[in-house]
């Protein structure tokens, strides 16, 4: 199904399976909207929710506002999603505002933003009124200062105000004017070698089909670099850029040559995952090339599978998988009335948990996340994620990354700090930093094992400490160890989380 029917099942669900029985009806919810000055009638809201009509931004924000949901939660979802997979309408046509601002309500949007004092909707009001204009002139500073804070804030913030700022900074990069200063402040963000946080800033780059973007894309994904996480989040955005046309054909064997090295190294498939999404968009030529240079029939197995269905496992485990899960978390989910298997429901899962191509399996899961369905489906996959099959339990926690703890907080710290596979404990501890504040025993509990733990569990534990602003990160930042001491000394420079304050309603998981 296409962006606008995604859409479309993101508004029909958040207003069916939402709170109030009242506006769950069709009939109350177009009372409710005539009671806004808003002349619809049944046919319409037909087929908006039916994707027979392509639905504006205003279209989502009124769902916004007549659902009680917080400002830009629907918007910038069903923005990402056409920006990625659709055409959809321009910016200038697709505002979420009637009027345009005034020159007072610029004036203290721009100030909030450098001052790093706006929310995500603040930032999401400012996109929208850039969007409207070929030109947006600015002193230089201004243009820069906006940037680095767009773009730190980026690094840590969580739930919808992450997807908010992110639509925002898309935005931004798109914006001529802006573009420029944007991608230098990407750069600048994720080349300092003491960042903790790479792939959510540099995914940026992915947006535009801009030269300066490319190279520095390529000049990440070098061999050269000795930091892996930068070279696996540069894998990422290659991926998405060469299935996107973003490169010529010269920065083909650069690409080769970094899937041969990585589909070489003896990982499993969920730690080289990104070169994998990158071997599956290559051409066939240059995939002919690449398996000469493999080592293992089965990492040309697993690329070979992917490249013919697109999906990281078997098709049959795929759907036996998803079976189960789909009803489940459909029947965990409250409803004023019975209903039908929500087909679209199980295909999202599906594509979340198993896509090859990570924009697939990342917009999936936050159509999850902004829907109703976010609650049961983080309870179910909580229970994945304690699975014996490795791959399984990792897929579920990043699903989880996106679509928040269901309540189970104090569950999702609990097997972040005993799971002993070190690629699954990391993506818990992942999670366990978006999920909030950590109590003094549990930041105690997940530091003491820091020692003892493997190069990429470490990265994950500061990464919750970090998040958490929790006390171990001075007694890090004095520790022997060097790169201990300079990725714990970052995050008390970047400061923990970000969680907007306009939230209201369900929320979602960082990306």
């Amino acid at each position: 199904m296409g962006c606008d029917q995604r859409v479309a099942w993101l508004l029909s669900v958040s207003r069916v399976l939402g709170p109030d029985p009242d506006l769950a009806r069709r009939d109350g919810f177009i009372a409710a909207l005539k009671d806004r000055g808003l002349p619809v009638d049944a046919s319409r809201v037909s087929r908006w929710e039916s994707g027979l009509q392509p639905l504006p931004s205003r279209v989502a924000a009124t769902y916004e506002d007549v659902l009680g949901l917080t400002e830009g939660s629907l918007v910038s979802v069903a923005g990402g999603l056409r920006r990625s997979f659709g055409t959809g309408p321009t910016p200038r046509e697709n505002g979420t505002r009637d009027g345009e601002m005034s020159d007072a309500e610029l004036n203290r949007l721009i100030d909030l933003t450098e001052a790093g004092a706006a929310t995500g909707a603040q930032w999401l009001q400012l996109a929208d009124h850039f969007g409207r204009f070929d030109r947006i002139f600015l002193r230089e500073g201004d243009w820069t200062a906006l940037c680095r804070q767009l773009v730190t804030e980026l690094g840590s913030s969580v739930g919808t105000g992450y997807v908010r700022r992110y639509e925002s900074a898309a935005a931004f990069i798109r914006q001529p004017n802006a573009r420029r200063h944007l991608i230098m402040a990407v750069g600048q963000f994720v080349t300092d070698p003491d960042t903790q946080v790479v792939a959510p800033v540099l995914n940026l780059l992915s947006e535009v089909p801009d030269p300066a973007a490319a190279a520095l894309t390529l000049r990440m994904l070098s061999a050269d670099s000795d930091n892996k996480y930068l070279r696996r989040a540069a894998s990422s955005v290659a991926a998405v850029k060469l299935a996107r046309g973003h490169f010529d054909d010269t920065a083909l064997p650069r690409l080769e040559s970094h899937v041969v090295g990585a589909l070489r190294r003896g990982e499993s498939l969920d730690g080289r995952l990104d070169s994998f999404d990158l071997a599956v968009r290559l051409p066939e030529e240059s995939w002919q090339r690449v398996t000469g240079g493999l080592r293992t029939r089965r990492a040309h197995a697993l690329v070979a599978q992917a490249r013919q269905g697109d999906e990281m496992i078997s098709s049959a485990r795929a759907a036996s998988v998803v079976a189960d899960l789909a009803p489940a978390v459909q029947a965990d989910t409250p409803s004023h009335q019975a209903q039908e298997p929500d087909l679209m429901l199980r295909r999202l899962l599906r594509e979340a948990l198993f896509h090859s191509h990570k924009p697939r399996r990342h917009h999936a899961a936050l159509l999850v996340a902004a829907s109703p369905y976010a609650p049961a489906a983080a309870r179910h996959c909580l229970k994945m994620a304690a699975d014996p099959n490795e791959l399984l339990a990792a897929r579920a926690w990043t699903v989880l990354m996106r679509v928040g703890h269901g309540g189970h907080r104090e569950a999702v710290v609990r097997h972040a700090a005993s799971d002993e596979r070190p690629s699954v404990r990391a993506r818990a501890l992942v999670s366990a930093g978006l999920s909030g504040a950590l109590t003094p025993e549990e930041s105690a509990a997940i530091a003491e094992q820091y020692d003892a733990s493997k190069s990429l569990e470490r990265h994950a534990t500061l990464f919750a400490l970090g998040m958490a602003g929790a006390p171990q990160l001075a007694a890090l930042a004095e520790s022997d160890d060097a790169e201990t001491q300079r990725g714990a000394r970052w995050w008390l420079n970047q400061g923990s989380a970000i969680h907007d304050n306009d939230m209201t309603g369900r929320g979602t998981s960082w990306s």
